[in-house]
Parts: C-alpha cells; structure tokens; sequence
C-alpha cells in the first residue's frame, strides 16, 4: 500500500511542477529582434564608360507584417527601442499632454506639397499621424500595424496620414539624407512605392521644424480631434495602443485587420562584410558630430529627380560631414567628409573615369589636405561611400567653408555617363536633425556598415 501511494504523490507532483513551469514561460515576453563636366578633375581613363554592371538585388521579400501584427492588438516584441521608456519618452509626454495643441504658426506640406499650418489638417473628427522615414528600423518595423488599423477605422471618422520626416539614420539600405525639398519629396515618392503604404504621406519641411518640435522623436504618433487637442499620443508608432485609444474615442469597428492580412514588403538588414568591400571604411575617433550643410546650385522638379535620365543640375552625390569632439569644441581636429550617390536618384560612380577628386576652399582655416583623389578601383563602377579624413586647424565657428567635388556618374539602364562637379557650405554646427550613423555617431566603433556595400532594399536601377 504504501510502496504504491509514492509513484502517484510523484508524479502529481511533477505534474504540478510542469504546470507552474508552462505558465511561467508563457506569461514571460517574446524576446526582440536587434535592430540595430571636367573641372580639376581629368576625362575617361578609358574605353567602356556606358558598360557598368548590374546591381545585386536588396533583399525584400514579401511576408507577414513586422512588430505587433498578432491578432487581438498585443504590443510588439520586447528590447526594442519602442519597448523601453527613456528619458526622451518622458520628455516627449510632458511636452505634449493630453489637451495640448500644436502652435498656430507650424506648418507643413499636405498631400498636395502645399506648405500649409498643420492645424488646417484636421478636418476629420480625429486625426491620426504617424512620424516616419526611409531610414528609421522602429518605422520599417510598425508601419504595417499602422496600416491594418487604418483599414478598419478610417471609414469611421478618423483620418490617417504619415509624416515624412529626416532620416532618423542615414545610411541605412543605402538612403542619404536629402538636399533640398523637391528630394525629400522624392524619397516620399520612393517610400510609397517600396513601402506599398495606402496611408497619405504629409511632408515635414527641409528645415525640420515639425521634427524638431517633436522634440526629435523619429516615429511619434498622435490622434488630434476636430480642434487640434492631442487626445493620445505615443512617442514611438504602435499599432496595438493606437487601435485601443480609437476605440475608446469612436467604438470598436466591425473588422480588424492585424499586419499579416495585408502582406506587405518585409526588409532584411545586411552587412556587407568587410571581404566584399571595395574601399575600406574611414571614421573620427569617439563620437563623431553631423554638422550643418548645405548643398549649392539650385534643385530640380520631382520629376526629373526620379526619372533617371541624366541632368546636369541634378544634386546626384550628397555630402555627409562630420566633426570630432576636438573640432566642434576648439576649431581643431579631424573632419570627416562622406561623399555617397543618392539611391533615388539612380547613378553610380564610374570607374572608367577618374576616380572622386575633392576640394576645400576655408578663409582663415588651415586644411591638410585641401585637395585629395578616391583611391582607383578596378571595378567598372560602384555604389560604396567615397571618404576621406581631413586634419583642420583653426577653423572659425562663424565662417564656414566650400567642399567642391568632381566625379563621373553613370547609369547603365539608361545608358548615360557624364562628369559631374557640386559644390557644398559646411557650417562647424551641429545639426540636430541630421540623425545618427550606425557606427559613426550611434553606436560609434559599431558595425557601421548596415545598409552599405551592397544596394539596399528598394534602392533603384543603377549601373555598377
């Protein structure tokens, strides 16, 4: 009797004990994914210029929406940026509590591109609008929650729309930031394109002031009634917060909609590895400071932008300068000059040619060296950044300096490779907005080479 009773106190027991265990693991959290012509120069080296390779296609596919897709609203998964609150978070619910409206003066470019106050937007009951770019991982990752709750509320009195905003990363998939406004707005149009969205894209104007208003915050979101009151908001997108807030405020819809219905494109992150690279990568030592810049001549229509025939003024290479912590502070130090071709745009660099050559004009500064060439590459043509670090001494807060540069772009698709010269003013400021550089200015000594090297996902036709 007794011999017998032990096996079944045993294993009621165990079983009680796997129980506890089960229910332990399941109430635990999923744990996230980390995110992390001629002017100096001289002509064609040789034959062959209009021949550039093909480019490697970006990895895209289609699959089930990114974060927070489950069905019944669950929040996304945990340990990403959107998961922890930090003192950004903080500063951005108390700048914006519920009831705050937005200045009468701020403006911002509607559907139409007109520049208009952003207090004119809200026609609907509510208002939703969801911070974004082409760079920001946290946006890549919750826009398609955004839309599956777009598709059941926006028949119920509810308008949605998205904020192009700067990119939050530059250089990440390859994108840069852009020059003027007409390349902004051709980066929503490319947005809208690789992204598949149906929500309408509002435009933050080229001196960010929407962004800088909200405090810098790359993927907020608000709903705002009639009157322009904030009655929710969130300073990362969510897709499971804002369907809860909506309800609330207009009752649940008779559908729901979660991210996998939709089948929207799913981005992978890459990093070239440093065996496939054609140019070894140059950084400041520390935390390198993006500084103001300023592209010269003067920007074409959206259209000519985007329609990958050539176009003498077209802005195809964008300047990304950065400053050491010694330089920002005293005026001397290092000066990391970053020159990249602009996705959007469609060109490559062409090797036939000779390579990149660069020329700093600074009053009052002493700049070593003040002109330099891009190593020559046996590679018809290519996509990778042209670098260089520059020694700057004494450089005057108050007077900035001239960055000229002279390459050859071509694009194989159309057929066309013509010299290009552009010229850049670079302020020693630090621009807020500039966003941060994996590698460089985030995570400095980090792998820096996300969404470098190889073409990004949905980057354009180019020859290469």
């Amino acid at each position: 009797m007794k011999r017998s009773s032990i096996p079944v106190l045993f294993s009621f027991a165990t079983w009680i004990a796997i129980v506890l265990i089960s229910e332990t693991l399941e109430a635990q959290p999923p744990q996230g994914r980390r995110q992390s012509g001629q002017g100096f120069g001289q002509g064609l080296r040789g034959a062959g210029q209009d021949r550039p390779g093909q480019d490697r296609p970006g990895q895209v596919r289609q699959g089930r929406g990114q974060a927070g897709g489950q069905r019944g609203g669950q929040a996304s998964q945990s340990g990403r940026p959107r998961d922890r609150e930090r003192p950004r978070d903080i500063e951005f619910n108390q700048k914006f509590p519920i009831g705050a409206e937005l200045p009468a003066e701020l403006e911002v470019y509607n559907v139409d591109r007109e520049l208009v106050p952003v207090n004119s937007i809200f026609q609907a009951k509510y208002t939703v609008i969801v911070g974004g770019c082409l760079t920001c991982p946290e946006f890549r990752n919750s826009y398609p929650e955004i839309e599956a709750v777009a598709r059941d509320f926006k028949d119920r009195g509810v308008d949605f729309y998205f904020l192009y905003q700067s990119l939050t990363h530059p250089e990440n998939w390859g994108f840069v930031q852009p020059s003027s406004i007409e390349d902004r707005f051709a980066q929503v149009d490319h947005a809208k394109e690789l992204l598949q969205t149906q929500i309408p894209w509002l435009t933050d104007p080229i001196d960010n002031r929407l962004k800088t208003y909200f405090v810098l915050a790359p993927n907020s979101q608000f709903v705002f009634d009639q009157a322009g009151k904030v009655v929710h908001r969130n300073s990362w997108g969510r897709g499971s917060s804002l369907r809860e807030s909506l309800e609330t405020l207009v009752g649940k819809p008779e559908t729901l909609t979660v991210a996998q219905d939709l089948k929207l494109p799913r981005f992978e992150r890459h990093i070239t590895p440093k065996s496939e690279m054609l140019l070894e990568r140059v950084r400041v030592e520390g935390v390198a400071v993006p500084l103001r810049v300023e592209s010269g001549g003067q920007s074409n229509p959206v259209s000519a932008l985007r329609s990958i025939n050539f176009n003498p003024s077209n802005r195809y290479v964008k300047l990304r300068p950065e400053a050491d912590q010694q330089l920002i502070e005293t005026g001397t130090g290092k000066l990391y000059l970053g020159f990249r071709q602009d996705p959007v745009l469609g060109a490559s660099w062409n090797n036939l040619a000779d390579p990149p050559e660069y020329k700093i004009v600074a009053e009052g500064a002493t700049i070593s060296a003040a002109t330099g060439q891009s190593k020559p590459l046996e590679a018809e043509s290519d996509n990778e950044p042209r670098e260089f670090l520059i020694d700057v001494k004494d450089w005057d807060a108050d007077q900035p300096i001239s960055v000229k540069i002279q390459y050859f772009a071509c694009n194989k698709e159309m057929g066309w490779c013509t010299a290009v010269q552009q010229e850049f003013t670079v302020w020693r400021d630090k621009d807020e907005a500039a966003g941060m550089v994996n590698g460089r200015s985030h995570f400095p000594g980090g792998a820096s080479q996300r969404g470098q090297g190889r073409p990004g996902a949905g980057q354009r036709p180019r020859g290469r």
